[in-house]
């Protein structure tokens, strides 16, 4: 008779602590449901946000590309232009097309930029360049 009233007080002990400790209970629970949620939401914005990105980045690659292409096809360039045309053309070929966590995504997209911008300045399209014929140009456009 005895181990029957042992259990019976370790059973009421344990519905004491059940009792006392209910709002830790509730808190604990509510805690790990809430922090599931918010991992779930984390990963979809995540996703959303990464995507979003990659659209961006694959747009300026491909008018870079497309404009490297454009200019390959010109025979006018010098050896400069041609070798900066070749390293961007490259450079854009071989940039990572999957997820590889081991690639330098980011060290390849600024020396990307970095040829692109050269180039611009090479041949003379760079933002905010003034050429001779186009200062001419708007003298011309100016003068009454």
């Amino acid at each position: 008779m005895s181990t029957a009233s042992g259990n019976e007080e370790r059973d009421i002990n344990d519905l004491f602590d059940d009792i006392t400790l209910a709002e830790n209970h509730l808190v604990e629970a509510s805690y790990k449901e809430g922090f599931a949620i918010g991992c779930q939401e984390g990963n979809d914005e995540g996703y959303r946000l990464g995507y979003a990105q990659g659209i961006q980045l694959g747009e300026e690659l491909a008018e870079i590309f497309g404009r490297v292409v454009a200019l390959q096809q010109q025979e006018t360039h010098t050896e400069r232009v041609k070798r900066c045309l070749e390293q961007l053309r490259t450079s854009i070929e071989s940039f990572p097309r999957d997820n590889d966590p081991e690639a330098d995504i980011i060290g390849a997209v600024e020396n990307i930029r970095i040829l692109n911008k050269k180039l611009l300045v090479l041949t003379g399209r760079a933002k905010g360049s003034t050429s001779t014929e186009a200062g001419k140009a708007e003298k011309k456009d100016l003068s009454f």
